[in-house]
C-alpha cells in the first residue's frame, strides 16, 4: 500500500447526493489506531471486557473499513482467548502464517466453558507443548471457568511453560483443582513469575498443604490475590508468604470470626506476610462485623 494512498472515513464509498465525505491520509489514520492501542488494558476483567474503552474503540475501528481492519489485526491479537483444542490449533496455524504474531500476543485467556460454568481444559496440555517458545513477548497467563480434572492435564505438559520465558503473571479465577499440588507444578513451570492471583478456587482436596508441596520458585513472589479461595489453597499461600518477601498482598475479610473460619486463615496469611508486604488489600464482606470497625474508623469509602 503506497505512503500516499487515502483511506475513507466511512465504509461506503458509493455515489451520494452529498459533498464528498472527507478522506484521512493512512498515516494519520494509523497513528490514530495506535494511539488507541497505547491505552488498552490487557489484564482488564474478563467479564466487563466489552466495557474496557479503548478495546472498544480498537474493535470498532476494525469495522470502520477493510484498511482499517488491517490496522487493528495485530493490535486487537495481543489478548488471545482460547476455548478449546481447536482455538489452540488455529493461534498455532496463525503463527505459523504471520510469524509477526510471535512479538504481539502478551496475554492468554484459558478457559474451559462460558463463564459462570466450570468444564475441563484438557486445550491447557495442547497449548503448552504446541505453542512452548513461539511467543516471546507473552507476560501473562488467565485460567478460568474450569474444572482442572486429575489425569486431564498432564505434568509433562505443564513443563513446556518454562519455555515462555516472559511470562510474570498467573491469573486462575472460577477454578476448581483437583489438589493443590496441581498449582504448585503451575507455579514451578513459570520460572519468572512474580505475580499470582487466585480467586473463586475450590479444590477437591482436603488435608493440610505441606512444606515440601510448595515450588521451589516461590520465593520469587512479590504480590500474591487470594479471594475466596478453598481451605489448603489458601494454606499453600500461607507457606508462599512465610518462604518468599511478598510485597503486596490481597485477601478476604469474611463474616464469621471463629477460630477455623475463613477469616482466622486469613489473618495467619496476613501474619505471614507481616514482615514484607509493602500494600494489604482488604475485601471485607458486607455483613462482618470488622467493616463496622473500619467505617467509623476511615469512612464509608473503605
Amino acid at each position: 500500500m503506497d505512503k500516499d494512498e487515502t483511506i475513507a472515513a466511512a465504509t461506503s464509498e458509493g455515489p451520494s447526493q452529498g459533498p464528498s465525505i472527507p478522506r484521512l491520509p493512512l498515516e494519520v489514520c494509523e497513528r490514530i489506531i495506535i494511539h488507541i492501542a497505547i491505552g488498552v488494558n490487557l489484564y482488564y476483567d474478563y467479564y466487563f471486557t466489552r466495557c474496557e474503552p479503548h478495546l472498544t474503540t480498537l474493535n470498532s475501528c476494525a469495522l470502520v473499513c477493510r484498511d482499517w481492519y488491517y490496522l487493528t489485526w495485530y493490535y486487537l491479537r495481543q489478548r488471545i482467548y482460547l476455548k478449546d483444542r481447536n482455538d489452540v490449533l488455529s493461534l498455532s496455524k496463525t503463527l505459523r502464517q504471520r510469524p509477526l504474531l510471535h512479538e504481539v500476543v502478551q496475554r492468554v485467556i484459558i478457559s474451559g466453558a462460558l463463564p459462570g460454568e466450570r468444564q475441563p481444559i484438557r486445550h491447557l496440555g495442547t497449548f503448552a507443548a504446541m505453542l512452548a517458545g513461539k511467543a516471546a513477548k507473552l507476560s501473562g497467563i488467565t485460567i478460568r471457568d474450569a474444572q482442572w480434572t486429575t489425569g486431564s492435564v498432564r505434568m509433562e505438559d505443564i513443563g513446556y511453560l518454562a519455555a515462555f520465558s516472559s511470562i510474570d503473571t498467573l491469573r486462575i479465577s472460577d477454578v476448581t483443582l483437583s489438589s493443590v499440588a496441581q498449582l504448585s507444578h503451575l507455579v514451578s513451570a513459570l520460572p519468572r513469575l512474580r505475580n499470582l492471583w487466585c480467586n473463586n478456587v475450590d479444590c477437591l482436596q482436603k488435608q493440610q498443604v505441606s512444606l515440601a508441596s510448595l515450588p521451589l520458585n516461590c520465593a520469587n513472589l512479590e504480590d500474591v490475590y487470594v479471594l475466596w479461595v478453598a481451605p489448603a489453597v489458601e494454606d499453600f499461600f500461607v507457606w508462599i508468604s512465610q518462604a518468599s518477601r511478598v510485597r503486596g498482598l490481597a485477601v478476604v475479610v469474611d463474616s464469621d470470626l471463629g477460630p477455623s473460619s475463613a477469616a482466622s486463615r486469613s489473618q495467619t496469611l496476613l501474619d505471614a506476610s507481616s514482615t514484607s508486604a509493602e500494600l494489604v488489600v482488604l475485601h471485607i464482606v458486607r455483613s462482618s462485623p470488622v467493616r463496622g470497625t473500619i467505617d467509623a474508623t476511615v469512612g464509608k469509602s473503605s
